[in-house]
């Protein structure tokens, strides 16, 4: 039984007679314990799903702007569970979203359902490692890396593969960007895998502490991604 439905029950203040001063006193205790039971639920939440170098604080905006499409979206999160976050990308003709998963190593994504690519499609069916890795990572010199295995169909074939990213830290720089000048981490990241042909490409990202992702540029032979900080505050 909870605390808080223990201590509300009227059968217990009846049957030992408590006084009204011993009843406010009760009061405040149930007050007590539950803001304890929610800060320290906050202080869980803060910790697992947020790091120095990718915040998650859901009062946060991130803008950002594509180097080849000039196309820009916002980016925020929302709390969904005690250990799960829903990012957004409000871009101007859709929104993207990513559903995370917190555990003490870091942040882990299983994106769900059939994703189209030429003559065919894919699903991730398992993830292993992390994407973003937790606190103590984030050092010129670390390392994490992280496995995707794919299922799929190309034409009436039907594949199974993988797609495996290892990542590593290797300097710490001024960048300057739209948003601003920042002092970041360098994130080299190399890819390959299989799936019918051979996967492989790279990307680098530059983290600011208490920022974020403020510039990532990738290539690879199945397209890439490249796109800088516009614009980083806090809403309100």
């Amino acid at each position: 039984m909870a605390v808080n439905d223990f201590l509300s029950k009227g059968d217990f203040v009846r049957c030992f007679h408590i006084s009204p001063k011993l009843k406010a006193h009760i009061g405040g205790m149930k007050a007590w314990v539950l803001g304890m039971v929610l800060w320290l639920g906050g202080l869980a939440l803060g910790n697992v799903c947020s790091s120095p170098f990718y915040p998650t604080d859901p009062s946060l905006r991130w803008r950002y702007r594509g180097l080849s499409s000039n196309q820009t979206y916002l980016q925020t999160f929302t709390p969904t569970g005690p250990s799960t976050l829903l990012e957004q990308r409000r871009y101007p003709d859709r929104t993207e979203t990513t559903q995370w998963v917190c555990t003490p190593q870091g942040l882990r994504t299983l994106p769900e359902g059939e994703r189209a690519i030429p003559g065919g499609s894919l699903r991730f069916t398992r993830l292993t490692g992390v994407i973003i890795p937790s606190g103590e990572t984030w050092l010129v010199g670390g390392r994490w890396a992280y496995r995707y295995e794919l299922k799929g169909r190309i034409a009436f074939f039907e594949l199974s593969g993988f797609l495996e990213v290892e990542n590593r830290i290797v300097a710490r720089e001024t960048i300057t960007v739209a948003a601003g000048q920042f002092e970041a981490l360098r994130v080299e990241a190399v890819f390959r895998g299989e799936f019918g042909i051979g996967l492989s490409g790279k990307a680098t990202y530059w983290f600011a502490e208490g920022v974020g992702v403020v510039k990532q540029v990738s290539e690879s032979n199945f397209g890439g991604q490249s796109s800088e900080l516009l614009e980083f505050r806090r809403s309100g």
